[in-house]
């Protein structure tokens, strides 16, 4: 019986050391598991807040370019306005000419008279003077909207920030 009480006791204990060795492997598979899913889950946080941030550049970048887009159709609109006013006459320009000497009789003019007719511009300067007030308008909000731009960018992304 002795001999029958030690054998179911070292079959028990068998039994248990193979228990305690399949628990052991169970655990440390779920280690494992707990481990990479920790992995994933960290990494799709981090593709989370980068499409979050990348959403946010991207409608702030298209809110700049329609300021962009708007500052620009102003420009257009202010430089056709300008032809208008400068094909009707109702506007002047500023700028150093000299007037040419205009005689109707052939004679000099008498004192006081005057002698020479209005300055104006030539046609070349009178096509080209609203293309470059619209051009420098339109550079100008072209450098205001990047300027935005990299602001924004700075803030978002925190470039040059000490670690």
């Amino acid at each position: 019986m002795n001999r029958l009480l030690l054998a179911v006791v070292a079959v028990l204990g068998a039994g248990l050391l193979l228990a305690l060795w399949r628990i052991d492997r169970v655990t440390s598979d779920r280690d494992l598991a707990q481990a990479a899913a920790d992995q994933q889950q960290a990494r799709a946080d981090s593709l989370r807040n980068t499409l979050n941030l990348t959403r946010e550049l991207a409608n702030d970048q298209a809110a700049v370019e329609a300021t962009y887009i708007e500052e620009k159709q102003r420009a257009e609109n202010h430089a056709e306005n300008l032809r208008r006013c400068l094909a009707a006459g109702t506007c002047g320009l500023r700028v150093a000419a000299t007037c040419p000497v205009v005689r109707v009789d052939g004679a000099g003019a008498a004192a006081g008279e005057p002698d020479a007719g209005a300055p104006e511009l030539t046609a070349a300067a009178r096509r080209a003077y609203p293309a470059l007030v619209s051009a420098l308008k339109q550079q100008r909000a072209q450098i205001v909207g990047l300027q935005a731009s990299l602001k924004n960018l700075h803030s978002k992304c925190k470039i040059g920030a000490a670690p």
